[in-house]
């Protein structure tokens, strides 16, 4: 064991949490160090974080000063203040996981970051000065637009002492391409040239039928209740011809998490299910996912299981009325905590979701929390910020099961009428495998149209690549069955 040296310094004693630490460039005329930050901390898995940053070297000093240079956001502004947007919305604050390595321009003056911007992955410019945050655009390529609702991701700056950069883009019918980009004191750019996707089929190239039969959009919607009325984006994903040339069905996709976010990225299960399936695909971002400000996002956090499924089912409704899709074929498609979703919505509104299909459900959150990796999970999103105590273990008191146990699937399961496929894979520790089949054997025991799936060598992703397959095959011969489609 080596020694800790007893003259260490914490830098960062008055945040809870700190990381992603980056040093500017010894070209910059002063030397920073610049991190992540959140002084309060959260309790979910995952926030809106601050950008901080401190004069280097600190040689001789015992309490380093930093200074915030992106704050936090509670809530996007609504008002329109003149500041870039993207999909409509106003800056969200920073939802970033790790800086890139070497995210400085080559003065020093600015940071580059991807970040969650409601529904798109976008690149950011930081002025280290003032905080400024300007979303970067890739606007066209070879004379083509590109769509302003594409994600991009940066991958790295490049050393020629210019704002140019190795980007990747995607979107929902778009597989990833990677992009040379330059970008001025504007931040837009067209992307110099591109490398295409880096994939082989020996049927169809990844650019064939499939992403050419569909088509995308962003919207926004006002949810009708709540106390955090931060809008609810959606993707709506369109097949261009159906099989019947009738509107289509649609199947509902919540994501997991709950505090992740669906993207305007390349899925390529869900292209499968849209281009060549047939299907309307809506991927909801309900309140309490990353990237709308940190209100929203911790607005679900005791509330999981009724605002998150009345947001799902008033997007839903509001697909219905556009008109778009077929109102008797709605099936709903959910791993994890969207697995959560769609046994929620199946139970509390049986007569709107006719057909299911769920990847490693968490069903009964009383019966999970002392079997999975993540009990903190169980008490905080049941019960809200400040239910787990992250001090000592014990185990949940009476009182704690029965909040779990409202909160869960379970609860409703009775009401349920919809043919359900259940997905497991057997080696997950963060929902075991005990949940799916609980809520499984309890569809049986009702006689309700249900099919078990087991992957006994994939965990909580079910992504080992004949097990993917074999799983979103099936989900496409479930609904086409059961929709008779």
């Amino acid at each position: 064991q080596r020694k800790v040296d007893s003259a260490c310094i914490c830098l960062t004693p008055k945040d809870k949490l700190a990381r992603s630490p980056r040093f500017t460039p010894p070209s910059a005329s002063n030397i920073r160090l610049v991190y992540l930050s959140c002084a309060s901390g959260f309790d979910t898995h995952g926030g809106c974080m601050a950008l901080s940053c401190m004069e280097w070297p600190i040689q001789g000093v015992t309490n380093p000063i930093s200074r915030i240079i992106v704050e936090t956001v509670k809530t996007p502004k609504m008002d329109n203040d003149g500041k870039p947007r993207v999909a409509s919305m106003a800056f969200p604050g920073l939802f970033v996981n790790q800086l890139p390595d070497g995210c400085f321009s080559p003065d020093g003056k600015y940071v580059f970051a991807s970040t969650q911007w409601g529904s798109v992955n976008r690149i950011v410019r930081i002025s280290m000065q003032d905080g400024d945050v300007m979303p970067l655009e890739i606007d066209s390529f070879a004379g083509k637009g590109v769509s302003p609702l594409a994600s991009q991701s940066l991958l790295c700056l490049t050393n020629d002492g210019g704002g140019t950069a190795i980007v990747s883009q995607s979107e929902p019918n778009q597989p990833p391409i990677i992009g040379y980009a330059s970008f001025g004191e504007t931040c837009k750019s067209g992307m110099i040239f591109k490398m295409p996707p880096v994939a082989f089929s020996s049927t169809w190239g990844v650019e064939g039928p499939i992403v050419s039969g569909l088509s995308y959009d962003v919207l926004s919607m006002e949810p009708p209740h709540g106390s955090v009325k931060v809008p609810i984006q959606c993707i709506l994903m369109m097949p261009n011809q159906t099989k019947d040339g009738s509107p289509p069905p649609l199947l509902v996709v919540p994501h997991g998490g709950p505090h992740s976010v669906s993207l305007t990225t390349f899925i390529p299960s869900y292209a499968f299910l849209c281009g060549y399936g047939g299907y309307a695909i809506l991927h909801v971002n309900y309140r309490g996912s990353a990237g709308f400000g940190q209100a929203a996002l911790e607005s679900l956090a005791g509330t999981a299981g009724s605002l998150d499924v009345e947001d799902v089912v008033f997007a839903t409704r509001e697909m219905i009325d556009m008109g778009k899709v077929d109102g008797e074929r709605i099936g709903i498609c959910g791993g994890s905590h969207g697995g959560f979703l769609a046994a929620h919505c199946i139970g509390q509104y049986p007569k709107l979701f006719r057909v299911a299909a769920m990847r490693n459900p968490v069903t009964n959150i009383a019966t999970m929390v002392t079997a999975t990796d993540i009990p903190d999970w169980c008490y905080i999103e049941a019960m809200g910020k400040g239910s787990y105590n992250w001090e000592t273990f014990r185990g949940p008191t009476q009182q704690e099961l029965g909040e779990m146990w409202n909160a869960s699937p379970i609860a409703h399961v009775a009401n349920v009428v919809a043919p359900t496929l259940v997905a497991l894979g057997m080696s997950d520790r963060r929902v075991p495998p005990s949940q799916g089949l609980e809520y499984y054997h309890s569809l049986r025991s009702k006689n309700i149209s249900t099919k078990l799936l087991i992957y006994d060598k994939d965990d909580h992703a079910i992504d080992k690549v004949v097990s993917e397959a074999d799983h979103w095959i099936n989900i496409k011969r479930w609904f086409d069955q059961h929709f008779s489609y």
